[in-house]
């Protein structure tokens, strides 16, 4: 696990509302659709496109529901596609690591929340209410966790 002060950003893609119960096949939907329809070249043709998917997600119900972003990162001054959302984070500091393509995302986001985090002195940062996964290849590669901290 690093610590890494970054910079605000922009995230710029495709969203659904789901609960945990529902993740799985809500968040395959969302993937599926996002490259069938090739919603990819879409984001892709905005100011700023980097490399890299982002799944963005944030509670939007306590800890009952949440939405799920899949996008890239952009230049703020977009405007979004129809039917996408444009997101902008804050300059904050995070926890980060990194694991492999196989490694259950679910049991990976439990135990850096959970284990990891409080481990290393640290408090999540609920109050930005934003965490992130970052696939820096491939949707399918390897992925880093990205969870906004305060020291304990």
């Amino acid at each position: 696990m690093k610590i890494i002060e970054r910079e605000a950003f922009h995230i710029c893609g495709y969203a659904v509302e789901t609960t945990a119960a529902q993740n799985k096949e809500a968040v395959s939907k969302l993937y599926n659709d996002f490259f069938a329809s090739d919603k990819e070249s879409i984001l892709r043709g905005l100011q700023g496109s980097k490399k890299g998917y982002y799944g963005l997600m944030w509670y939007t119900e306590g800890h009952e529901k949440y939405c799920y972003l899949l996008g890239i990162e952009v230049a703020g001054e977009n405007k979004p596609p129809e039917d996408a959302l444009l997101k902008a984070t804050t300059t904050t500091t995070y926890a980060v690591a990194h694991y492999p393509h196989d490694k259950d995302g679910i049991e990976a986001w439990t135990e850096f929340f959970y284990t990891d985090i409080p481990k290393e002195g640290y408090t999540v940062n609920e109050q930005l209410n934003l965490y992130f996964e970052y696939h820096p290849e491939s949707v399918d590669g390897d992925y880093e966790l990205w969870v906004p901290v305060v020291k304990s």
